[in-house]
């Protein structure tokens, strides 16, 4: 096995992202249905010092001891202390191993009906696994999974063509959210969402006796009775690239106005959702521009009696959503960490250079892990060119696959253009037309269309042409 010394921070860096990309593979190797398979083989488990949403797992070797931090991995000489390595593990003289996978992959996309189930395990703290109606077989660790959410416009009662869109109310009940009134907020609804559209609640399958109960001193909460509560408490949020995006969470019951559990806007109340042991609950998760957000969530409670012998917050973690195709797009093919990377995840990045960038690939329907311009599946690709004759007169043509609008708000814009030097585009006179696509790639008519430009060239078969399809996304 290669082996990289990491002697400047640059080195370093590029070594320990593909160290972090294969610990996510190394994390499908222990995954156990009710709690981490490492503690079963003699890892202990801490909070991981500086590093968020993410355990520290260690167990002695070789006079020294090994350590898992997340995306970071070391054995340490037992005279290092496990803090102050990594406060300076970058100082410290050391080689890493190049472990970076070549084919990588990315989240899985949880539509439908999900639950995040929080679990106090004792000793080994909390752990939160992802549960969906599309997969009851499997459960799944945050950094694995996505929660979509369509562009499309919100349908009552149409669930086979509702989307998440809506429009801001002009109540001031709804001003919470951050967005002028009449202006789209995308919502995971609390209520029956749209066919393959996320619907995310919380859940604890634990006895009411594994929690103190207790009454909650909350405007928020009416119910005087004492109640073994966990606290969903929200750590921090991540809007899109480019974005301003507010997040919120807040249930709604019929002729009440919502009532707010978290807000990023409005800061009024704490940004914490209480529910009980044993219970399952739905709220809306809404959110003010498309992109990829990241939700950061920690779980406490009280073992009791009352409110005593408090648990301690849980690791923090990461719940990603998508709104739009694109979002979408990105966290199918790219890691959590990698998301977080505009370099590789992008619009503009172009992480297999293959001289193709990510939006350019996604416009059509390439695979931006692949190195080529090869397509991931039959149909799509990139524009092709060609001079045909119809009755006489010729015509240059180009023909692409093109991604249909369906009800979004920012549709991606496909701009066909001709020259004959290179130098001058335009697309004066340049017809362009739409069709399905036929035989064994009609299933393709869901999402994408065939689209042929072109533009007539005169009588006699042009010496020299050459067409090009611009992309235009104004999503961030």
């Amino acid at each position: 096995m290669p082996v990289l010394c990491a002697t400047s921070s640059t080195r370093l860096n590029d070594a320990a992202r593909g160290l972090a990309q294969q610990m996510v593979f190394w994390g499908h190797d222990v995954k156990h249905p009710d709690r981490s398979l490492l503690l079963r083989f003699g890892f202990t488990r801490s909070p991981s010092t500086g590093l968020t949403g993410t355990s520290c797992y260690q167990i002695p070797s070789e006079s020294g001891v090994s350590e898992l931090h997340g995306p970071v991995a070391a054995w340490i000489l037992s005279l290092l202390k496990s803090t102050k390595f990594m406060e300076n593990y970058q100082l410290i003289s050391c080689c890493l191993f190049s472990l970076v996978a070549t084919a990588q992959g990315g989240l899985i996309s949880l539509g439908g009906h999900v639950d995040l189930r929080w679990r106090w395990e004792g000793t080994n703290g909390w752990t939160v696994k992802a549960l969906a109606d599309s997969d009851s077989e499997n459960l799944y660790d945050p950094p694995d999974f996505f929660l979509p959410l369509s562009d499309k416009p919100y349908a009552a009662g149409d669930v086979s063509n509702s989307g998440a869109r809506f429009s801001q109310p002009a109540s001031p009940a709804f001003a919470f959210t951050g967005v002028e009134p009449g202006q789209p907020l995308w919502i995971a609804v609390q209520g029956t969402a749209g066919l393959g559209e996320a619907w995310p609640g919380f859940e604890n399958n634990q006895a009411a006796s594994t929690f103190g109960s207790y009454r909650m001193i909350d405007p928020r909460i009416t119910d005087s009775t004492p109640r073994p509560y966990i606290t969903i408490t929200l750590e921090s949020y991540t809007p899109p690239p480019g974005t301003q995006s507010q997040f919120s969470m807040w249930s709604s019951v019929t002729a009440s106005p919502p009532k707010v559990w978290m807000s990023t806007y409005d800061h009024s109340l704490d940004d914490q959702y209480l529910f009980t042991a044993g219970s399952h609950t739905h709220l809306n998760w809404g959110f003010s521009a498309p992109g990829i957000h990241r939700v950061r969530l920690k779980a406490s409670a009280f073992l009791g009696p009352g409110q005593t012998n408090p648990t301690g917050f849980s690791d923090v973690e990461t719940i990603t959503f998508t709104v739009g195709p694109f979002a979408d797009w990105q966290a199918t093919h790219f890691s959590s960490l990698e998301l977080d990377d505009l370099g590789i995840s992008g619009p503009q990045a172009d992480p297999d250079k293959d001289g193709v960038s990510n939006l350019v690939e996604f416009g059509f329907g390439l695979n931006p892990r692949k190195g080529s311009t090869g397509a991931e599946v039959v149909g799509l690709g990139l524009p092709k060119m060609m001079v045909v004759e119809d009755s006489g007169k010729f015509y240059e043509v180009v023909e692409y696959p093109a991604r249909r609008a369906a009800g979004q708000i920012r549709p991606l814009v496909y701009q066909p253009k001709f020259s004959n030097d290179l130098s001058n585009w335009g697309d004066l006179d340049v017809i362009t037309t739409e069709s399905d696509f036929l035989g064994s790639t009609s299933h393709l008519n869901a999402v994408w269309k065939k689209v042929s430009a072109r533009r007539a060239v005169g009588l006699q078969r042009p010496a020299l042409g050459f067409a090009r399809v611009g992309l235009i996304d104004d999503s961030p």
